[in-house]
């Protein structure tokens, strides 16, 4: 019978290889310790476990508010309790804390993905067994980035001139975020405000804005303020009073030129709003779709 006891960033490399052999749906192995051990919008509580056979790590389980955040078990050790303990722990540590529901994955801020794989078949099959039911619906675009003809610099610029001398774009600093983020989280959510000030302070910055003549925030996009590392696009966001202006256009090309300047031959856009716009602007290769359990913690 496995063990479970709290992990700790000591136990980052174990958990690694647990993630690299479990998780065939996502390079949660890549970001571990942001999943592991990183905040979330709101600074929610957070508990992160492990299960043990000996000292042998073969699980891992992290709940974080009302969000079961990750649960991964080693495939040679499945089907032998070691993913229903993991999940009870989860549960009753919701519980504990007063949270009426447990969601999977799609936690604002942190998330490894917007749900769990709609192919996963065995997954989604586990959780309804176990009471959770269907609540939505999510989906990330792929666009290429590396060899495109619409993602240069070039047709940055071009989108820039359409903006007009209306708006300086530029790339966000620490210094913004005192007045960018409250903004961010007034007009859009405090998720967004989040991510964004993770991109801008992780180093060398992921996020660009548009700011008005008169001072105002008019537009922002960010990447890697989630999924650091990976390529992930988002969020991004136009105020009220400046769209139809092209700024979100021009955003959305200078975080995919940094992207490919990462090395990266395609881009993640994740938890996407209005397809269109992106089909539209830098056109799209692929698409994987999530769902979203949720279990009433009676």
């Amino acid at each position: 019978m496995a063990t479970l006891r709290p992990l700790v960033p000591a136990d980052l490399a174990d958990a690694q290889s647990v993630l690299l052999q479990s998780c065939h749906y996502d390079r949660a192995s890549t970001v571990a310790a942001e999943k592991l051990f990183g905040a979330a919008s709101g600074d929610p509580w957070r508990h992160t476990l492990g299960a043990y056979e000996r000292q042998t790590l073969v699980g891992v389980v992290v709940v974080s508010g009302r969000w079961l955040r990750l649960l991964a078990v080693l495939p040679s050790k499945r089907q032998q309790g070691i993913g229903q303990a993991l999940l009870d722990a989860a549960e009753t540590a919701a519980r504990a804390a007063g949270e009426p529901t447990l969601r999977t994955l799609d936690q604002p801020g942190n998330y490894l993905a917007p749900g769990i794989h709609a192919q996963n078949a065995d997954a989604l099959a586990w959780l309804e067994k176990r009471g959770y039911v269907r609540v939505a619906d999510n989906t990330n675009l792929i666009t290429d980035v590396a060899g495109s003809d619409r993602v240069t610099a070039l047709a940055f610029e071009q989108r820039r001139r359409k903006v007009g001398s209306d708006y300086h774009i530029f790339a966000a600093s620490p210094d913004d975020l005192p007045s960018l983020c409250p903004a961010i989280a007034s007009a859009f959510s405090a998720g967004w405000a989040f991510e964004v000030a993770n991109a801008v302070t992780r180093p060398p910055g992921a996020a660009h804005v548009a700011r008005a003549l008169n001072g105002e925030w008019a537009a922002f996009a960010a990447h890697d303020g989630n999924n650091g590392g990976l390529g992930w696009f988002g969020p991004i966001g136009t105020f009220p009073a400046h769209r139809n202006r092209g700024l979100g256009a021009a955003l959305l090309l200078a975080s995919l030129l940094d992207i490919a300047r990462a090395g990266h031959e395609h881009a993640t856009i994740a938890w996407i709003g209005p397809r269109e716009f992106y089909e539209k602007t830098t056109g799209v290769i692929g698409e994987t779709r999530f769902v979203v359990f949720e279990k009433a913690l009676a």
